[in-house]
């Protein structure tokens, strides 16, 4: 079954079945020809055993173990749901109907070229992978079927989107004058003063607000520690503007998208009302003002801020909640002005 022929100073290893693709390496040496030569016999000789087919009927699908992950794993993750629709996209590939075992570093490497062909950023499609890399762990540890995870043999595609963009303040002003529901407007405001996610101000409680004592206590958050959200004398304002309730949560509205989903609209509003009035002024727009800005840029606007006020790093991170340095200064953006500003008050005051 394995032939080995000298080829210069190689020996080039040729190992045939029938039924089975050939394989073939070469090496430098006879002995480790020969030792490769048979370990691949042995896997072919296990591939082909009827024992392994008879377990391999019991392995599930792709398809059966997304829906069994979608009932057993998703509802206990604060994502579950933004990953139904990652899931969703894993059922309708060419492999879904595939055996877990089956499925090759190949199959996933080429749709993981199709996600970037079709426009998919390399940060979304390194998240796809990890959750199909999580499934097949999951199959393996916790539902005990003989497995390996053909997706750590997948170079993930290099993310290079990290972002610095935060909002001036005419740009927020703007952005807020188009937002049709007050209480958006304050979630936004919030948002871009305490620096706190979507999804902690979405799931906010009156009972964890202390306007008195002016901080905010999180237990709901995206890392699992609790913290505390010291809160500006304005943060109490806008919030006693939703009327002060003694339980119940904060802001009313259902879904967690809605958010994302106004502040998008306001800023597309805002972006045609700004195009709109230079060109009445003969004015050419900026191609950058009211542009490239999402939701979550407010938390950099929150975090930056901070530290322009001169608030320390320990300060900082236990209101952000940031564990690392170099995860706050992904979220740090000084202005220029602010720094020079800065400099310059500390270089007078040494004269």
């Amino acid at each position: 079954m394995a032939s080995i022929t000298k080829r210069g100073k190689t020996f080039q290893v040729e190992v045939r079945k029938k039924g089975q693709p050939s394989v073939s390496k070469c090496f430098s040496t006879i002995s480790e020809a020969k030792a490769w030569a048979h370990q691949q016999e042995a896997l072919m000789n296990s591939a082909a055993s009827p024992l392994r087919q008879v377990r391999e009927r019991a392995i599930p699908t792709l398809s059966e173990a997304l829906d069994r992950y979608r009932r057993e794993v998703t509802p206990t993750k604060k994502s579950a749901q933004k990953e139904g629709s990652m899931l969703n996209f894993w059922a309708t590939s060419a492999f879904a109907s595939s055996r877990l075992c089956s499925i090759s570093s190949a199959h996933i490497s080429q749709r993981k070229e199709a996600m970037l062909v079709e426009g998919r950023s390399a940060a979304t499609v390194t998240r796809y992978l990890a959750l199909l890399s999580h499934i097949f762990t999951v199959a393996r540890v916790d539902w005990g079927f003989a497995l390996t995870n053909p997706v750590l043999d997948v170079r993930k595609p290099k993310v290079l989107n990290a972002r610095s963009r935060r909002p001036t303040s005419e740009e927020m002003a703007l952005i807020l004058k188009h937002t049709g529901s007050a209480e958006l407007r304050i979630f936004f405001q919030l948002a871009a003063d305490t620096a706190m996610r979507r999804s902690e101000l979405h799931s906010l409680r009156w009972e964890d607000l202390n306007l008195t004592k002016q901080f905010i206590y999180l237990t709901d958050t995206k890392n699992g520690s609790d913290r505390v959200v010291v809160i500006s004398d304005r943060a109490v304002k806008w919030i006693e503007r939703l009327g002060v309730k003694k339980e119940g949560k904060v802001f009313q509205f259902t879904h967690s998208d809605t958010p994302s989903k106004a502040f998008r609209r306001a800023l597309k509003a805002a972006r045609e009302q700004y195009v709109a009035d230079c060109t009445c002024a003969g004015i050419k727009p900026s191609q950058t003002f009211l542009a490239n800005l999402r939701l979550h840029d407010l938390r950099h606007q929150a975090t930056s801020a901070m530290f322009e006020r001169g608030l320390t790093i320990p300060e900082v991170s236990s209101i952000t909640g940031h564990k690392t340095l170099a995860m706050l200064s992904r979220y740090t953006h000084l202005r220029p002005e602010s720094v020079l500003e800065r400099l310059n008050k500390a270089s007078a005051e040494e004269l």
